[in-house]
């Protein structure tokens, strides 16, 4: 597996042209074209400065690479150097969830548009994969039903969760799913685990809910408990044989 650090742009700059994310970018042998899975980082605090480079998720990159995929995984703005925040979803008691999302979003879809125009990718075969932040940017992103883009993978997705008594706003959050799901075209896969400390079993239930109700195409599972917390399943390597089975399935449904 071949790794590279690329610029790639994303949503709009402080001057107003596209930014430009550090994106980690990783592929199998030979000169392609290959499909393209993009992987899509949470948010490790607020206001998220947390990390200066894109986090490799390198077991996950090499699970994707095995079956064929280049990899990208970009460094939204806003964490380490890349501008401004503008996922920022504002505070507990009034946050904007759909705006939250469709920053995320704006960062995702950039890279994807230029991703479409390398020789080595496949234009029409892209993947997107997001967990926490990234996995509720990546169901916004459903909503524009981006070219190119033939499935989706929200991993433990949503924003400000936490247990029951620090949860912003879970009304909301349902609410702006709901949003994204009437546009929505794009199929996708949930993924949550029961003892997600984040988003629980009722919250991701009704998350799921809301988004396939209002007419997103969205398929739910709710995987047993990982470790001492189910929202770490995706960064941990250990959590790749526990929900990798799920991924493969739903996208050989789709090949």
């Amino acid at each position: 597996m071949v790794e590279e650090s690329w610029l790639m742009p994303g949503g709009p700059g402080e001057n107003g042209r596209p930014a430009l994310l550090k994106t980690r970018m990783y592929f199998p042998p030979g000169n392609g074209p290959f499909p393209v899975a993009v992987l899509n980082h949470g948010s490790p605090g607020e206001p998220s400065r947390q990390f200066m480079e894109p986090p490799s998720f390198r077991h996950v990159a090499e699970w994707f690479v095995g079956r064929g995929y280049m990899v990208a995984v970009p460094m939204r703005r806003g964490y380490g150097d890349t501008g401004d925040w503008p996922e920022n979803p504002g505070p507990c008691n009034n946050p904007d969830f759909v705006a939250a999302g469709n920053a995320a979003a704006d960062d995702i879809l950039g890279v994807v548009g230029r991703l479409r125009l390398l020789r080595i990718a496949k234009p029409d075969r892209i993947l997107l994969v997001g967990q926490s932040a990234g996995g509720f940017g990546v169901v916004a992103a459903t909503a524009r039903n981006p070219a190119g883009v033939f499935g989706a993978i929200n991993i433990a997705g949503g924003r400000l969760g936490g247990p029951e008594k620090e949860r912003c706003s879970p009304d909301r959050l349902v609410a702006a799913a709901e949003t994204f799901g009437k546009t929505a075209k794009v199929p996708t896969l949930w993924l949550y685990s029961e003892n997600d400390s984040y988003f629980n079993p009722d919250l991701s239930r009704a998350l799921v809910s809301a988004y396939g109700g209002a007419g997103g195409r969205a398929v739910y599972v709710l995987l047993p408990p990982f470790k001492e917390d189910g929202h770490t399943m995706f960064a941990d390597p250990d959590g790749l044989e526990y929900f990798a089975r799920y991924v493969a399935s739903f996208i050989e449904a789709l090949e």
